[in-house]
């Protein structure tokens, strides 16, 4: 979500202080750059059903 309002209003998140409110959002989350790129390929090796009318 944070990353839809940055790019409407063309923030650069690199810069402070936006860069230090993303880090704290992220460490506050608990999320892992590993826990991402690991749930990313366990959906990408299970075959997707669809259906098609």
């Amino acid at each position: 979500m944070g990353g839809m309002f940055a790019g409407l209003l063309r923030l650069d998140l690199n810069e402070d202080p936006l860069k230090e409110w993303v880090t704290r959002t992220v460490e506050a989350s608990g999320i892992t750059e590993e826990a991402i790129t690991s749930e990313d390929a366990k959906q990408e090796e299970i075959p997707q059903q669809i259906e098609i009318e």
